[in-house]
C-alpha cells in the first residue's frame, strides 16, 4: 500500500469516515474532520494524477471503489462527492475492454466495482438529479457492456440477486417497460426462486449464513415489488398488494440476525427504508425504527441516521395530510423531500 500513496489515502479516509460515524470526533487530540479534510485535499489530486497518467490496475480500481464507500459513508449532504466518484467509476467500465486479461485479481476488482456501480447508480433516493446528471451533449444511457451476465444466483457482495437491479433500473427509468409485463416478470422470479432456491456466489458458508442470504434476497424482491407498485401503480400504502409485500418482509427479517457486522443485515438500507415509506401506524414507525438502529449499529455509517430522519420527515408529512390510514401513495411524500438518501 505504501507503493501507491492514492490507494493509502483512500483507505485512512474510509477509516476516518467510519470512526466519525461512530461518533468519535477526536484521536489523540486530533480532530477526525481535519484529517478527513486533509485526506480529501491530497488524496484525491493523486487519483486523478493516476488516472491522468492511464495507470489501469486493481490498485487504481480499488481506489476509486474506497474513495466512493469513504463518501457515502460519511454521510454529506449538498456537497457529496460520491456521485462524482460515480461518474469516475462509470468511465473506468466503459473502458473495461482493456481490463480483459487474465488477471484473476483484476477480473475480481472489476466485478466489485461493477457490483458498487450498478447498486448506487439504482438504489439511492435523489430527488434532484442535478448532481448526477449527464454533462451537456452526453448520452443518458450507461453504456457500460457488464463484465459478466446477470444471473438468478445471489451475489455474495450485495446480498440478493444482480437481476433485481434490472427490474429496479426499469422501474426507475423514464420509460419504463410496460408495466404489467415487467410485475409479470417480477413475479416470475419470485415464483422460481420458491421451487428452486437459488445459490450463493461464495464457495464455502454455514447453513445459518445461507439461510440468512436467502432471507435478504427475498426480501429484496418484495422490497423491489413494494417500488413497482408504488412507482407505476401509484397504489396507496394501505392497498392490498403493498400491505402483504410488507407483512412478508417483516416476517422475513425477524427472522434474520440483525445488527451483526460482516452479515448480510448490512444490505438492508433499501428494503428498511421502502417499507418504512409505507408507514403509518406507530406500532409500524416503531419496528422499522428498532431495525434501522440495528442497521446502525451493524455498520455504524453516518447515512443510516440520514436514512431514519429521512422516515421521520416522511411520516411527519403524512400525519401533516392528515393520513392515518394509510390512504396516500408514499410516492407522492417523497416527492417532498429534498435531499439525497443512500440506500447501499
Amino acid at each position: 500500500m505504501l507503493q501507491s500513496p492514492h490507494l493509502l489515502s483512500a483507505s485512512l479516509a474510509l477509516s476516518a469516515s467510519s470512526l466519525a460515524s461512530r461518533g468519535v470526533e477526536e484521536v489523540e487530540g486530533t480532530n477526525i474532520l481535519r484529517v478527513t479534510e486533509h485526506l480529501q485535499s491530497s488524496g484525491l489530486p493523486l487519483l486523478r494524477l493516476a488516472l491522468e497518467k492511464g495507470e489501469q490496475s486493481e490498485i487504481l480500481i480499488a481506489t476509486c471503489l474506497i474513495w466512493c464507500l469513504a463518501d457515502v459513508f460519511s454521510g454529506q449532504q449538498g456537497m457529496a462527492r460520491w456521485p462524482i466518484h460515480l461518474r469516475g467509476i462509470k468511465a473506468l467500465l466503459r473502458g473495461q475492454e482493456r481490463f480483459d486479461s487474465g488477471d484473476v485479481a483484476l477480473k475480481s476488482a472489476m466485478r466489485h466495482l461493477f457490483m458498487l456501480y450498478r447498486a448506487l447508480e439504482t438504489l439511492p433516493h435523489v430527488p434532484s438529479i442535478g448532481i448526477i446528471g449527464p454533462a451537456p451533449g452526453e448520452n443518458t444511457t450507461v453504456g457500460i457492456s457488464t463484465p459478466h451476465t446477470a444471473n438468478a444466483q445471489i451475489d455474495g457482495f450485495l446480498g440478493y440477486s444482480e437481476e433485481l437491479l434490472d427490474i429496479l433500473q426499469q422501474i426507475n427509468s423514464k420509460t419504463p417497460a410496460d408495466t404489467n409485463v415487467l410485475l409479470g416478470r417480477l413475479n416470475t422470479i419470485i415464483s422460481r426462486d420458491v421451487k428452486h432456491p437459488p445459490g450463493v456466489s461464495i464457495s464455502s458458508l454455514s447453513s445459518q449464513s445461507g439461510r440468512d442470504f436467502a432471507l435478504c434476497n427475498k426480501v429484496f424482491q418484495q422490497a423491489t415489488l413494494i417500488q413497482l407498485y408504488r412507482k407505476l401503480y401509484g397504489l396507496s400504502s394501505s392497498s392490498e398488494p403493498i400491505s402483504a409485500a410488507i407483512e412478508t418482509i417483516n416476517g422475513m427479517i425477524s427472522n434474520m440476525a440483525q445488527g451483526e457486522p460482516c452479515h448480510t443485515w448490512v444490505a438492508m438500507a433499501m428494503p428498511l427504508f421502502t417499507v418504512g415509506c409505507e408507514a403509518y401506524k406507530e406500532d409500524q414507525k416503531s419496528f422499522i425504527l428498532d431495525k434501522i438502529h440495528k442497521l446502525e449499529i451493524c455498520i455504524g455509517s453516518l447515512h443510516v441516521k440520514i436514512i431514519e430522519q429521512a422516515l421521520k420527515d416522511i411520516w411527519k408529512l403524512r400525519e401533516d395530510f392528515q393520513d392515518y390510514e394509510g390512504d396516500l401513495c408514499a410516492g407522492y411524500l417523497l416527492e417532498k423531500l429534498s435531499y439525497n438518501i443512500v440506500l447501499f
